[in-house]
């Protein structure tokens, strides 16, 4: 069996997206996206807020298009950071490490699942 790691999501933008530089000078955009369980669109435990991460020139080109509350499709991968605290605890983070960002019409949102990438908008 052939291992795969993608993820597609369509959400809202929860938080504004935030820029850093790696040492190397090259950009990373984070923000966090909100999507809902079409199962349990009602309640609160229904939403989850995943954490999107963007570099170089997806992270460059995007930032200023980007703002919280818009809708937006998010391709990627899942990537897990295991780390150790300093009191010797193990944690872990998951998110999605972004290959393609794409702004959804809001407009026919019905519609857009129907026509598949027609209404959406890539910048």
């Amino acid at each position: 069996m052939t291992a795969c790691n993608r993820v597609i999501l369509t959400g809202r933008v929860a938080e504004s997206p935030r820029r850093s530089f790696r040492p190397d000078g090259s950009s990373v955009m984070q923000f966090s996206l909100e999507v809902t369980d079409p199962e349990d669109r009602s309640s609160r435990s229904g939403r989850s807020v995943i954490d999107i991460v963007a570099f170089d020139r997806l992270a460059e080109f995007k930032l200023d298009r980007l703002h919280n509350g818009q809708c937006l499709r998010v391709e990627g991968r899942l990537k897990q950071r295991r780390w150790q605290t300093p009191e010797g605890k193990s944690r872990s983070h998951i998110e999605v490490i972004a290959t393609d960002l794409r702004m959804v019409n809001e407009d026919e949102p019905n519609e857009e699942m129907k026509r598949g990438e027609d209404d959406e908008k890539t910048y």
